[in-house]
């Protein structure tokens, strides 16, 4: 993900919403359930699709490179120079510089971080947008959290984004 320079105090600013974050099962289970929608949940509904599925073509995109394309380069970089490669400054620095460019590495690492940095911004993009429906802001509740479990909220405004969705969708509810 890219936009991951933030400060602590935007770190602790985001840790504001954990406990609404944490209640958010036992809330939602009595949760009142929207019979009909608006048209502003329509729009929203819309654009929140619009932008998973770019976020999702993103991350195929990506997955697919890496198995394709990148995966073999790094495999022939392995093959060549060991799981450690030279570093500028190293012998066997000039010997690798000029293997990267002649190989395509370069070019392969340029389009991976490129790739990576498309799918980053859909991410982000997604995030940002408001939560149509449970579902959505489930979704959004898990990709707060790393895969051990540790808090991955890295901006303020999806944090702020994230407990708007929770106080709109639970219309009724007291939120602390």
């Amino acid at each position: 993900m890219h936009e991951v320079a933030t400060s602590r105090r935007d770190a602790m600013r985001s840790l504001a919403i954990l406990p609404a974050i944490i209640a958010m099962p036992a809330v939602a289970s009595a949760a009142p359930m929207l019979v009909c929608a608006t048209a502003d949940q329509i729009a929203d509904a819309r654009a929140w699709n619009a932008a998973m599925t770019h976020y999702l073509k993103a991350k195929a995109d990506g997955e697919t490179f890496d198995r394709e394309r990148l995966g073999p380069q790094l495999e022939a970089a392995r093959a060549k120079f060991g799981e450690e490669r030279p570093f500028k400054g190293q012998p066997g620095w000039a010997e690798y510089k000029e293997w990267c460019e002649a190989s395509g590495f370069s070019s392969v690492m340029k389009q991976w971080d490129d790739m990576a940095k498309a799918e980053g911004d859909a991410h982000v993009a997604l995030l940002k947008i408001p939560a149509p429906d449970m579902p959505a802001l489930r979704w959004k509740l898990e990709q707060t959290f790393d895969d051990d479990g540790e808090i991955a909220l890295w901006s303020e405004k999806i944090a702020l984004t994230i407990r708007s969705d929770f106080q709109r969708l639970l219309i009724g509810e007291s939120v602390a």
